[in-house]
């Protein structure tokens, strides 16, 4: 079955590029895969406007926090704290989207040094053709992302406080 329409939730875990004719998305769930008639770009602007946003807007703040400029995770969710971020460019047709709070570990393939192996929290293991140091800088990326955002949080919080 493909999709005409998915909603990024709790349980999206990657997108990745099908490069098919039928269906341009496959999105990985913690307990499905799903064919989606969208690009993973759209779907993750479409999960920004859920969210009362836009994905230009949380990437431009995302910049200005971090001064990333390439490849920058985007918070998709603001309640749930849900990231994802680009292996790639954005718009490329080989960028794989991940869910950063559902990555349990990653390694390098040793056969294949310019592979990496990815193990979701729900155990299911994904080989892709990515650098383990690109996948790892990513994940690192997203780290800061989530720590300026919880650190500007705790200070806006401080301030209500006072005031």
């Amino acid at each position: 079955m493909i999709l005409k329409k998915y909603r990024i939730n709790e349980n999206t875990i990657a997108l990745l590029p099908a490069q098919e004719i039928d269906f341009d998305t496959i999105v990985i769930e913690k307990e499905r895969k799903i064919k989606v008639r969208k690009t993973a770009l759209e779907l993750i602007k479409k999960a920004c406007f859920d969210d009362w946003t836009t994905y230009n807007g949380r990437r431009k703040a995302a910049i200005y926090h971090t001064n990333f400029k390439r490849k920058v995770p985007i918070l998709v969710n603001m309640k749930t704290e849900s990231y994802f971020f680009p292996t790639h460019s954005p718009t490329s047709i080989y960028n794989k989207w991940f869910a950063y709070q559902h990555i349990a570990k990653i390694k390098e393939c040793t056969q294949h040094p310019t592979k990496t192996i990815i193990t979701f929290s729900n155990g299911i293991e994904l080989c892709v053709n990515i650098s383990h140091h690109i996948l790892d800088k990513q994940m690192q990326r997203t780290f800061e992302c989530i720590y300026r955002m919880r650190r500007g949080r705790n200070e806006e919080e401080k301030l209500r406080k006072i005031f």
